[in-house]
């Protein structure tokens, strides 16, 4: 806390003044009519000496929401955007919801239709503020939201500016949702000054002294324990944490469907991906952030496998129907955990089956062998263009700190990943579209870093390339997209084959409801903005087209490579 006030006149900028003050760096923004008060504060910045947020102009609401979602996941701070009223809010359904589920705290702010048809500095002056109104206009999301309100007045600023980080970034963390009023924000505030030294935010959740006994005891008389995660690397420090624990224990480790890498590829203990290829050999199989342990209509744990699930929420409270069978529940956040639970079998080593160490060494081992020759069996074959053949062309070319935001095809499997934040996949709601702009965001929040996106030709057309690619352009953002054009929408074929295996979709070799058409010249998309575009439909020509498309993003020139896959 300051011991001058802030050289405020009005609430938009006390209220954008707050923000960074309170450690909010960058507004993502998709202006309108009840953005005058905010414009005029920005106005009068550098004259008055207010320190804002910096502006990121954003021409979409959908590739804001991405691009703030991505942004937080490499530096972990809450992101801000404001968008326009009811509409721009309605275009940012889908990622609200995907931030939900990912459990980034987005600050979504927008303005609100004005209140008063006269009579007051912001009254509605348009046509179109009688029709945008709406009685709730959070309700259309709120079921996603973890806290909504609207700012009555200056008075009740830095309350409501601080309640909405604060719970934004307690765990479970997520998307909050607050309203603007044009009214209230033209009101005089003159010298603001704030009255509390910063934002508190919840501690991180540790679990309970008897819930981590308990977990030590069953890890500790396995005969081959398998920890289970899929997001436990989004908080800092869990990743060093949980290759610790089972380095130090000889406890396996599975990613299964990770978002984020959660273990070194190479830890001697990492047994690969998927939670089905350890069901034979694991006596206790400990889940950590995963809202999916397993599929159960495509295999189970066996009947006599202990079960335990831990997470900050494992229970997924938020989602309506989730019965995966748990011997044991335990609430923490996953550096907790490990960190606790480590210091559990520091007692125990004892009872620890001598040679289980080396078993789970061993078993780890052999699956990084199998992984290699997958590899080497995608590079030495002719079958064109294939999405393993794909993998291999990026793990080629990849360096170790470069990053990939993957919506689709790429896989931690073959990626291989050894360094954590470099791997970012699409949240587990699969809203389509997120991928090119949280890599546009990360690429903001990670500057001279190489940044991958890979997506599928529906992913890219749903992410709005037009404003991707103009973003790109105007903020010097050197993204490389990577299209597999596959000419069809893989997941809707791939579910209809998947549920009828005999049917007439199978036997006539084409999916309905599923083609896409394979033509179109995407890498056009990054030339008409200055970019590096490339279209590739050999084999031969993918590896060098990836050089040339890290040469070119080196310069600071975003690309677009539009791939011709086989499959």
């Amino acid at each position: 806390m300051g011991d001058e006030a802030f050289p405020t006149t009005t609430v938009a900028e006390a209220y954008l003044a707050l923000l960074r003050e309170r450690g909010i760096r960058r507004l993502f923004v998709n202006a309108g009519t009840d953005f005058a008060p905010l414009a005029e504060a920005y106005a009068r910045a550098d004259k008055a000496g207010l320190r804002l947020p910096e502006i990121v102009i954003v021409p979409h609401e959908s590739v804001a929401m991405g691009m703030a979602h991505g942004a937080y996941l490499v530096n972990g701070e809450p992101q801000a955007v404001m968008l326009h009223t009811s509409v721009g809010s309605a275009n940012a359904v889908m990622g609200i919801m995907n931030a939900a589920r990912d459990r980034v705290p987005i600050l979504l702010t927008a303005g609100r239709t004005p209140l008063f048809e006269a009579g007051a500095l912001g009254a509605r002056n348009g046509q179109i503020h009688w029709a945008q109104e709406m009685y709730d206009q959070a309700g259309m999301f709120r079921e996603m939201l973890k806290w909504d309100y609207e700012l009555r007045d200056g008075l009740q600023l830095e309350t409501v500016v601080d309640r909405m980080i604060g719970l934004a970034m307690s765990e479970p963390r997520g998307p909050i949702y607050l309203t603007l009023p044009r009214e209230v924000l033209a009101k005089p505030l003159d010298g603001f000054r704030p009255q509390r030294a910063g934002v508190v935010v919840a501690s991180d959740p540790a679990p309970s002294p008897e819930a981590v006994e308990r977990l030590a005891d069953l890890l500790a008389g396995a005969r081959f324990p398998v920890i289970v995660a899929s997001a436990a690397g989004v908080q800092p420090g869990a990743v060093a944490a949980l290759e610790d624990l089972a380095g130090r224990f000889g406890i396996g480790i599975v990613e299964n469907a990770p978002r984020v890498v959660n273990a070194s590829s190479e830890h001697p203990c990492h047994l690969g991906y998927g939670t089905l290829s350890v069901t034979d050999e694991a006596d206790v199989l400990c889940f950590v952030e995963c809202d999916v342990p397993w599929i159960p209509a495509m295999g189970e744990p066996r009947p006599e496998t202990t079960i335990v699930q831990c997470g900050v929420d494992p229970m997924f409270d938020r989602y309506p129907i989730r019965h995966h069978r748990a011997d044991l529940v335990v609430s923490g956040a996953p550096r907790q955990l490990f960190e606790a639970v480590a210091a559990a079998l520091e007692g125990r080593q004892g009872g620890i089956e001598p040679g289980r160490a080396q078993r789970v060494v061993a078993a780890a081992s052999e699956r990084r062998a199998r992984r290699a020759a997958s590899l080497a069996a995608h590079a030495s074959g002719s079958a064109g263009i294939t999405k393993g053949f794909l993998n291999w062309a990026l793990h080629e070319v990849r360096q170790p700190e470069d990053i990939v935001v993957d919506e689709y095809w790429a896989r931690s499997d073959t990626l291989s990943s050894t360094v954590p934040g470099t791997e970012f996949h699409n949240p587990p709601t699969g809203g389509l579209g997120w991928g090119v702009p949280a890599a546009v965001g990360v690429q903001l929040a990670s500057p001279g870093r190489t940044v991958f996106a890979t997506v599928g030709d529906g992913a890219y057309l749903f992410a709005n390339p037009p404003a991707c690619h103009q973003v790109m352009a105007s903020s010097g953002l050197p993204v490389i997209t990577v299209v597999c054009n596959n000419g069809r929408w893989g997941a809707v074929e791939g579910s209809t084959r998947a549920m009828y295996p005999d049917g007439l979709t199978v036997a006539a070799g084409s999916t309905p409801l599923a083609t896409l058409d394979r033509s179109h010249a995407f890498e056009l998309y990054a030339t008409a903005t200055g970019g590096h575009g490339e279209r590739v439909a050999e084999r031969d020509e993918l590896v060098p087209a990836l050089r040339r498309a890290v040469a070119a993003a080196r310069e600071g020139r975003h690309v677009v490579l539009n791939v011709l896959s086989d499959e």
